[in-house]
């Protein structure tokens, strides 16, 4: 038994037909010799290509590798400038600081003498003996307005204080 293989005649392209497909694959093949990178396998365009190291640039004598003296010491002199514009900015940042921690005290005291003048006028004494009775009559609001005298530490000045406050 003898086997013949025929030889199938295989399809002739037509000259337009080949053109084209050799056009394909230039494109393709030319944006991998021009540096592109081309399609991620995964499909997933939107993920970044890797990008070169620094190690592997092209290095040439524009490129700042070399300086003159003078383009050196203009740009050391750039450099001393905008320090000082920065220390300048952060000084002036510190002082408005201080200044509103001061005006914030200043308010703070001036409220307390304020509340102790319009507290001391209106405040009552309370007998000792009579205290507890008092203040089972009272109701919780006008308990939370039982204030008590207190000599502010830092400013030396007396204030009224909540009765629980420490």
């Amino acid at each position: 038994m003898t086997i013949t293989a025929e030889a199938t005649p295989t399809p002739t392209p037509t000259p337009a037909k080949a053109v084209a497909e050799v056009k394909k694959v230039d494109t393709k093949l030319l944006s991998f010799a021009e540096g592109g990178k081309g399609r991620n396998t995964s499909g997933r365009n939107w993920k970044q290509q890797p990008k070169k190291r620094f190690s592997s640039l092209i290095r040439t004598k524009k490129n700042n590798l070399t300086k003159s003296w003078a383009r050196h010491l203009a740009e050391k002199e750039q450099r001393k400038q905008i320090k000082e514009k920065e220390k300048e900015i952060k000084d002036e940042t510190r002082r408005l600081a201080i200044e509103k921690k001061e005006r914030r005290l200043e308010n703070e005291r001036r409220r307390a003498e304020n509340e102790f003048k319009h507290a001391s006028a209106s405040a009552q004494t309370l007998n000792l003996d009579t205290v507890g009775h008092k203040m089972k009559a009272m109701n919780k609001k006008q308990l939370r307005m039982i204030k008590k005298t207190r000599m502010n530490t830092k400013t030396g000045v007396v204030e009224y204080v909540p009765a629980y406050a420490k």
